[in-house]
């Protein structure tokens, strides 16, 4: 029962605000572990903003830090060339830490192995 205690010491993440299809601050470390390392993620809702001449661009943010480390990503949607760099922007994301955590997955496995052979 104690790998459920990882889980209900975790904050949940903050979710989604008033005009906003998402807005979250997610802790990258598990408790206890040092830093604030975290991502935050926001898509403002226009759907009930007015708008004349051009559509309203939403606020668009993706931020990602560790302890001492930020990145900021912008993700545009004023044009059909800047939504599809955005969506392939995301997706190569995705798929790219995808392949991270299989390869880090494999390699934690490989330690542990090793790990118990040094020990014996």
């Amino acid at each position: 029962m104690s790998y459920l205690v990882q889980y209900a010491l975790r904050r949940p993440p903050q979710q989604a605000v008033g005009n906003n299809r998402v807005d979250e601050k997610n802790p990258l470390n598990l408790p206890g572990f040092h830093g604030d390392a975290h991502v935050c993620v926001l898509v403002a809702d226009t759907t009930r903003q007015r708008w004349k001449r051009e559509p309203p661009q939403p606020k668009v943010k993706l931020r990602i830090t560790d302890c001492s480390n930020a990145i900021f990503l912008q993700f545009e949607v004023d044009s059909d060339e800047h939504r599809q760099n955005s969506l392939h922007k995301i997706d190569t994301l995705l798929t790219t830490l995808g392949r991270f955590r299989a390869a880090l997955e494999a390699e934690c496995e490989l330690y542990e192995q090793r790990s118990r052979h040094a020990r014996h």
